[in-house]
């Protein structure tokens, strides 16, 4: 294994930190000149615009959000903001009025901000990786700053340019206290430090001591673009100013625009151009005193475009690889490559490569989730392709999973997810209070009692209906049941609990009795009316129809929600769990649309339930906005199903469901219902599964 010499680690920090650079230093710039523009336009202080939106805010930037909104104080200090907070407000607030190209280049900023996390571990880049990344992320910013302020764009294209053509010289100190950290602010403050040189900083300090007068100690070079291309010419005094230096074009003053900038920065002096034309084409010389340097840029008129393009289909056995390669003609910036118009970066599995005039992507371990059109884009040319896995499953299968029913009864799957989602936090705080109110009433705790050994009262002061079902017409097999022995806390807490349970029917066979004092969810799951809850700690840990039948059953949970109509046949949550069994249920996994769309209007009507007053309880608890969004999005088609996560989870439901079943059939020794069972785990998720697991 080749081991990488000091120099090239040292290099890869470099590399880090003149992109964190560009990241937090040159781009927000250009975020905060598109926020002032966009505010003046709106007519709104962005404060209130901010406050006003603060829940769309919240859930598509639920991080970015927490940072901005603690508790009823909002951070409206835009200088304060990070880049990533930044791109979030701006998107958020202002997208409707940014063309798509703006759009573009601020995904752009805030996915590559997001993916430097990534690498603060090691606070180090390969020159590849910083290569793909930083020309990306300058190449979108040159888009942004066209239509900005000519202050802010002047001063974040110096930047690039400075960037671009420096680099980071870094100490050993700063080296070490790089690497002893992984904190991207710590990283940052070290970036803000590092001094920016020139590969000719130290000549241009001997030559100041040698030469008489001023010279050029770095002159300009010819270059060749293409048409659009960004070019930056670049030249260097030994002598630091500022003033007094002169760029002329075929021995004219250069016209200074929104697209050619001249800057100077002490020894350093630059003309850069974002997109070249053929107007462009000709000699460019630097002026200083009496000395100077000239250089030709030539701009080709060539058009760009693709020679060989992507195949036309590719079909290819899951689990194997492909490469996916086309040429043009030219020498061009790195291109866009889209996989169902979703934007593809490198990772471990898929790799994209640039060689020449060919450009590659190349995917291993392929799995049908990498089915469907690929597209790669050099500005206004493109090639596509469409991709073919090809399984062990048959067309049959393969039909069924692209089948509209088939996908309407997914989106009905996924729907219950997210109404569980909404139900969770709400779930978790009721069961708390429950639980907090029945230990200050009670005062004792014990742990020793066990479902085997506790009686919880005498047989004639059973407060059940059904009195065979209670614990204290059973006897143990080896010794007669006893009462609690910590003050009847046991016997107290069975009680209540049967007393809260609406039908006072509850399932003692989810909870462990020795938890009660200290785990509120021991007491909660008793009132669940289905098997295979004991040991859940959670809302998370609990499925829909769970959560559904501790709101339908427990009594104190409707006292909680206020005057809402719970009986357990007709109300919301019966419904809804009515509903989850017709799409788990379902026997050829199909629902058509207008039965996805009452479900759908089912598990909503549960979230937003009214009061006798018309309030709506439960809009205010966590998570709940959020699974709104998501169920309107499932309703309304815009949301894509990925089949093969969905049959893993809908898979593993089926398993638990098929443990619980055969450990209810071991104690009742009855094979019929083990056999039960499996038919019922394989005739719901077994097939679906086949078509989409293997």
């Amino acid at each position: 294994m080749e081991i990488s010499s000091s120099s090239d680690v040292t290099r890869g920090h470099e590399h880090y930190l003149m992109h964190i650079l560009l990241l937090e230093q040159a781009s927000p710039i250009a975020l905060k000149a598109i926020l002032k523009r966009e505010e003046e336009k709106f007519g709104k202080n962005i404060s209130i615009v901010l406050n006003d939106n603060r829940h769309t805010f919240k859930d598509w930037y639920e991080t970015e959000f927490l940072q901005l909104f603690q508790d009823e104080n909002i951070n409206y200090d835009i200088d304060t903001w990070d880049t990533l907070q930044l791109c979030a407000v701006t998107l958020v607030l202002f997208k409707s009025g940014l063309t798509d190209q703006e759009v573009k280049a601020i995904q752009c900023i805030y996915d590559q901000r997001k993916d430097i996390e990534n690498y603060v571990g090691s606070a180090s880049l390969t020159y590849n990786t910083y290569n793909e990344k930083q020309h990306l992320l300058q190449e979108q910013l040159l888009e942004l700053i066209t239509l900005i302020d000519c202050n802010s764009g002047y001063n974040c294209k110096r930047m690039m340019v400075s960037f671009e053509t420096k680099a980071l010289q870094l100490s050993e100190p700063q080296i070490g206290e790089l690497t002893r950290t992984s904190d991207f602010k710590t990283h940052l403050k070290i970036a803000f430090d590092v001094d920016i040189v020139t590969d000719n900083d130290i000549t241009g300090e001997e030559n100041d001591l040698k030469t008489n007068g001023q010279v050029f100690t770095e002159e300009l070079q010819n270059k060749s673009v293409y048409i659009n291309d960004s070019a930056i010419l670049t030249c260097k005094l030994n002598i630091p100013t500022d003033e007094n230096v002169e760029w002329r074009k075929d021995n004219k003053p250069v016209e200074i625009s929104n697209n050619v900038m001249v800057m100077s920065k002490n020894h350093n002096h630059w003309i850069a151009i974002s997109r070249a034309s053929l107007e462009d084409t000709g000699q460019y010389t630097c002026i200083y005193d009496h000395i100077s340097t000239s250089a030709d840029l030539i701009v080709i008129d060539e058009a760009l475009r693709v020679v060989v393009d992507l195949p036309v289909k590719i079909e290819v056995i899951e689990n194997g690889n492909i490469d996916i390669e086309c040429k043009v003609n030219l020498l061009t910036s790195k291109p866009i490559w889209r996989h169902k118009g979703k934007l593809l970066q490198s990772s471990a599995r898929k790799v994209i490569l640039a060689k020449g005039n060919t450009h590659k992507l190349m995917i291993t371990n392929v799995t049908l989730h990498d089915e469907g059109e690929y597209i790669v884009e050099f500005g206004n040319v493109s090639s596509k392709t469409t991709v073919q896995i090809q399984g062990e499953t048959d067309l049959i299968h393969r039909k069924q999973i692209t089948h509209e029913l088939y996908r309407n009864w997914m989106r009905g799957a996924l729907s219950l997810k997210y109404l569980k989602i909404g139900l969770e936090g709400f779930s978790d705080k009721a069961v708390t209070k429950q639980h907090d109110d029945l230990m200050k009433t009670l005062g004792n705790t014990c742990n020793t009692c066990t479902e085997g050994s506790l009686l919880p009262h005498k047989k004639d002061q059973c407060p059940r209906q059904g009195k065979n079902q209670c614990l204290c017409t059973k006897i143990q097999k080896k010794k007669s049941r006893q009462m609690c022995p910590n003050g009847g806390f046991c016997g107290n807490v069975y009680d209540k609990i049967v007393c809260k349970h609406r039908f006072q029917h509850p399932l003692f066979t989810n909870t462990d009795v020795q938890k009660w004092s200290s785990d509120p969810w021991s007491v909660a799951t008793c009132f669940i009316n289905t098997t295979g809850y004991k040991g859940k700690q959670s809302a998370t840990d609990i499925d829909c129809s769970g959560l559904l039948s501790m709101c339908i059953n427990n009594i104190d949970i409707e006292m909680m929600l206020g005057e809402v109509i719970i009986d357990g046949k007709t109300d919301a949550f019966a419904q809804a769990r009515a509903a989850r069994n017709d799409i788990l249920h379902s026997p050829n996994y199909e629902l058509s649309e207008n039965q996805l769309n009452k479900f759908i209007k089912l598990f909503k009507e549960v979230l937003e339930i009214k009061d006798k007053r018309g309030n709506t309880p439960l809009k205010g608890e966590p998570g709940v906005a959020n699974a709104l969004h998501l169920l309107d999005m499932v309703q309304q088609n815009q949301i894509e199903i990925n089949l093969e996560h969905e049959m893993i989870e809908l898979r593993e439901h089926g398993m638990s469901i098929l443990e619980e079943k055969y450990q209810t059939a071991q104690k009742q020794a009855s094979f019929i219902i083990i056999a039960y069972a499996f038919e019922y785990c394989y005739n719901m998720f077994s097939r679906p599964s086949k078509a989409i697991l293997k």
